[in-house]
Order: structure tokens, then C-alpha cells, then sequence
């Protein structure tokens, strides 16, 4: 307990000496509903449904589990009210678009209505679950670790990121809700069967869930090409959540400040920066290894 308590008290300190301000990134905030441009998530999002009876009739089952729902700019129809409603309600995320788009996901000649559902190809885990899941963990011989993913749009990406979880034998994923690729059917595929035993839950707010996770005494571990701290200096058999960012962009502003401490991985060539997958696969095989270094030495 008294080791534990000293933790507690070097985070506080780390926390004013980390690189918060360094290098900060634009921040979007997220939005119930939004406009935004066509990125790997929105042209490649798995199974769909549409028509506005089709999307109704599934968000009153609840049966299946939704990515997003987008809607046509213009449209109108005297149901989308109600379905609007419905999937707030259900945490489903509502965009708009040009009909154009929505031809894209459904088909030409298909009649959607100016309604298109994306449907998951895995369910997720609820996140209050996932972050008790991960809580029941601190203190045990296996400590708790977990990747959270601030932005990865490239399903090729996320899937590769949840077979090295898998690999690894981490505890879970989260996910934004918006602006994000989810678990699609390209994500399933390039997992190559990593999904059906890693838990992913999707977070609204990743500062809330950065606080979340310090108030079960996980350390929160962000990677950044200008932080100071070389990533196999930092301690992986404790109790830790790994942040990565997303393509091109890093982890928002807001979540670098937030964040315990930063750490980097050492590039000699020009290109400054790993893709997001690989860095993953790098960092947590050295948390990997690190701890069975301590359980051999046990």
C-alpha cells in the first residue's frame, strides 16, 4: 500500500513536468451531429441498412449494434424526427451528407430514402464495464493493460492494432465515438480473428476517460515523437493505458495535457514519425517484455 500511495503522489508531480505543452495539435470537438468529409471511415464501413423504416425498426430492437447513422443534406421525411431522437438515445452517432454519398454506401438504384445505417461487425463492450474490468486488475500479478486510440480513421490500421492486442494478451481497446473508424467489416478482416477475443469499447470523451482511468490507478502513457522519455524507460509492468494517435495528426492537445507522461520511439531515417500500428506492435512488446522479465525474476 505504501509503495502504491508513493505512485500516486510521483503522478501528481510527473504531471506538471511532462511535455503538456509542447507541440499542441488542433482540437475538434465533438459534435451530436456533423458534416464532415469523407474519410476511411465513412467509405468503408462494413454491412448497412437503409430506408427510414429499415434504420427505425433497428434502433427500437436494439438488436444490432450501429456505427453511425448519415442523412442526407436536404432531406425530409416526416419519421426522421423520431429516428434522430431514437439514436441519440442509443449513443449512435448522426451525420450528414450529400446524397451522392449515401449512393455509395446503398447502392445506385437502391431506394434508401436518404437514410443510411453502418452496422458494426462486432459488438462492443460497454466502457463503465471495460474500466471496472481493467480496475479489478491493479494490484494483481497480471496489472491492467490497455490501448486507447485517439482518432485512427484507416480500418487496415485498427484491425492490425487489435491482432497485436490480441497477441499480446492486453486487456482491451477504446474507441472515440466520432470522427474514428469502428469495428467495420475491413477492420474484422485485417484483425484476422483478433476481434472475437479482444473487448473495444467506445469512449464519447477521452479526457473524461484519461480521468477515469487515473481514478483506478492506471497510469495513462501517451506517445509522441517530441516527448523526452524513451519508451522502454517507462515502467510497463505497472499498472498502464496506452495512448496512440491518429493518423497524421497525433493525440489531440487536450488529451497530451491530460495525459501521466509522454514517451517516444527513436527515428534515425527523415520521415519524423511510425505508422500508428506499427508504434503500437513496438511499444506494447516492450511492455510485454518487461513483464516477463519481472515474472522471471520472480
Amino acid at each position: 500500500m505504501k509503495r502504491h500511495d508513493e505512485r500516486r503522489r510521483f503522478r501528481h508531480q510527473s504531471a506538471s513536468r511532462n511535455e503538456r505543452g509542447s507541440g499542441p495539435r488542433h482540437l475538434t470537438p465533438p459534435v451530436e451531429e456533423s458534416r464532415p468529409k469523407s474519410t476511411h471511415s465513412d467509405v468503408d464501413s462494413g454491412a448497412h441498412l437503409y430506408g427510414v423504416a429499415p434504420v427505425l425498426e433497428a434502433l427500437r430492437a436494439g438488436a444490432r449494434q450501429m456505427e453511425r447513422i448519415t442523412i442526407a443534406e436536404g432531406a425530409r421525411h416526416n419519421r426522421l424526427r423520431e429516428l434522430i431522437e431514437l439514436a441519440r438515445k442509443a449513443n449512435v452517432p448522426v451525420h450528414y451528407a450529400p446524397r451522392i454519398e449515401l449512393a455509395r454506401f446503398a447502392g445506385a438504384d437502391a431506394n434508401h430514402q436518404g437514410v443510411v445505417a453502418s452496422v458494426a461487425a462486432a459488438r462492443y463492450m460497454d466502457a463503465i464495464e471495460l474500466l471496472e474490468a481493467l480496475g479489478s486488475r491493479v494490484g494483481t500479478d497480471d496489472p491492467p493493460l490497455a490501448v486507447v486510440l485517439d482518432g485512427v480513421e484507416d480500418p487496415r490500421n485498427l484491425g492490425a492494432i487489435l491482432r497485436t492486442v490480441e497477441c499480446v494478451g492486453a486487456h482491451g481497446v477504446f474507441v472515440p465515438e466520432r470522427r474514428a473508424v469502428g469495428l467495420t467489416e475491413t477492420v474484422a478482416k485485417a484483425a484476422a480473428g483478433a476481434l472475437e477475443h479482444v473487448n473495444v469499447a467506445r469512449a464519447g470523451n477521452l479526457a473524461r476517460l484519461i480521468e477515469q482511468l487515473k481514478e483506478r490507478n492506471i497510469w495513462t502513457v501517451g506517445t509522441s515523437a517530441d516527448a523526452r522519455t524513451l519508451y522502454t524507460d517507462w515502467d510497463w509492468t505497472q499498472a498502464s493505458a496506452l495512448f496512440l494517435g491518429g493518423e497524421g495528426t497525433g493525440l489531440h492537445r487536450l488529451v497530451r495535457e491530460r495525459c501521466d507522461t509522454l514517451v517516444h520511439i527513436p527515428t534515425r531515417g527523415r520521415i519524423e514519425s511510425l505508422n500508428v500500428s506499427v508504434a503500437a506492435g513496438i511499444v506494447l512488446y516492450e511492455a510485454i517484455r518487461q513483464r516477463t522479465c519481472r515474472n522471471d525474476e520472480r
